[in-house]
C-alpha cells in the first residue's frame, strides 16, 4: 500500500514538473546556469514521473520477503562405535 501511495505522489509531483517545463510560461533567456536548472528539472520530472508510475502500477508486489526458519536437527546424532 505505501509503495502506491508513494507512487501517486510521484507521478502528480513528476507530472506537475514536466507539465510546467512544457507549458510555455517558463521564463526564457537567462544564462547558461540558468537553462542548465531547467534541463535538470525536466530530468528529475521525468525521472519521478516514471519511477512513480512503475510503482503506482506494481503496488505492494515488491514489498519485504519473510525469513526462512534454519532447521535445527532433531536430535544430536553420535557417529556409530567402532
Amino acid at each position: 500500500m505505501r509503495n502506491r501511495i508513494f507512487g501517486a505522489i510521484g507521478v502528480l509531483w513528476g507530472g506537475f514538473i514536466l507539465f510546467n517545463a512544457f507549458s510555455g510560461r517558463t521564463a526564457q533567456g537567462g544564462n547558461a546556469a540558468f537553462r542548465t536548472g531547467q534541463y535538470v528539472a525536466i530530468g528529475l520530472g521525468a525521472l519521478l514521473f516514471t519511477a512513480g508510475l512503475y510503482y503506482l502500477v506494481q503496488g505492494g508486489a515488491g514489498g519485504p520477503k519473510k525469513k526462512k526458519k534454519k532447521k535445527r536437527p532433531s536430535a544430536i546424532r553420535t557417529p556409530p562405535p567402532l
